[in-house]
């Protein structure tokens, strides 16, 4: 059972990160991994099964410079109170 407690702490840490955002704000992948420290193939399964658990979701990122659509990014579904 170490390894659901590790995972539940990851995740805890992914979901961390995303409520430093602001509403409409997304996070790539890569800047997950670099403010979380986990590696980009743990990274994938993890967001993969909080998105299962409807916890997150997967949005379009604008450039702002450019208002147009600049690849996509993750947020939180609901703010935590």
């Amino acid at each position: 059972m170490k390894h659901n407690k590790a995972i539940n702490q990851m995740k805890a840490s992914i979901i961390l990160s995303l409520s430093k955002l602001e509403d409409g704000y997304g996070k790539r992948k890569f800047a997950i991994e670099q403010d979380t420290g986990i590696q980009m193939d743990v990274l994938t399964v993890l967001l993969k099964q909080l998105r299962n658990e409807d916890r997150i979701k997967l949005i379009t990122l604008w450039s702002e410079s450019k208002a147009r659509p600049d690849g996509s990014g993750y947020c939180l579904k609901q703010k935590p109170i």
